[in-house]
């Protein structure tokens, strides 16, 4: 797992003064570099450059590895609280049977109850091409179906030998 961009720790810093914060969070005043080094080394901190650019360079007397790992500990705690949105594929054919419609309809609502995109691919074969209107209808059968549920992203498109749609979910009534 890789963090955001790391600060400079101290030989990284490149600026002759800098101000300095002490581990307790008390402002020390404003030290040459080598000087924050020394005090840094002496209390058996690192010197960690948190703020880059402020004229002089804001630096913290903190353990550095204690610092990285709260870091990836915050960013562990905000990725749980995020839900990345999955795009769910459901295919159905144009002579699709009433019964297998129905299983595939309860299945893509399930997707849009859990807040996946879900989009709905009919493949027309052979002669079912010239057709195709027959597939533009099953999939509006499909749009009406779905009503409340999901909202349609773009309207039906065709593309070669299929024809697709998008549902997007509704937002989650609470």
């Amino acid at each position: 797992m890789k963090i955001k961009p790391l600060p400079r720790v101290n030989y990284r810093i490149k600026a002759r003064r800098v101000k300095l914060i002490g581990e307790d969070g008390r402002v020390l005043g404003e030290f040459h570099i080598k000087e924050a080094m020394r005090l840094a080394r002496e209390r058996g901190f690192d010197l960690v450059e948190v703020a880059p650019n402020a004229k002089p360079p804001v630096c913290k007397l903190l353990d550095f590895g204690r610092y990285v790992y709260e870091k990836k500990r915050q960013e562990r705690e905000s990725r749980k609280h995020q839900h990345r949105t999955v795009v769910r594929e459901m295919r159905i054919s144009l002579k699709i049977s009433e019964h297998d419609y129905q299983v595939k309809l309860a299945k893509i609502k399930e997707f849009l109850m859990d807040g996946d995109r879900v989009k709905v691919t009919l493949r027309l074969r052979g002669r079912e091409i010239v057709h195709s209107n027959l597939g533009m209808k099953v999939l509006e059968k499909t749009i009406t179906d779905l009503e409340g549920l999901g909202k349609i992203e773009n309207p039906p498109k065709k593309e070669n030998n299929t024809i697709y749609v998008t549902f997007l979910p509704e937002k989650k009534r609470r």
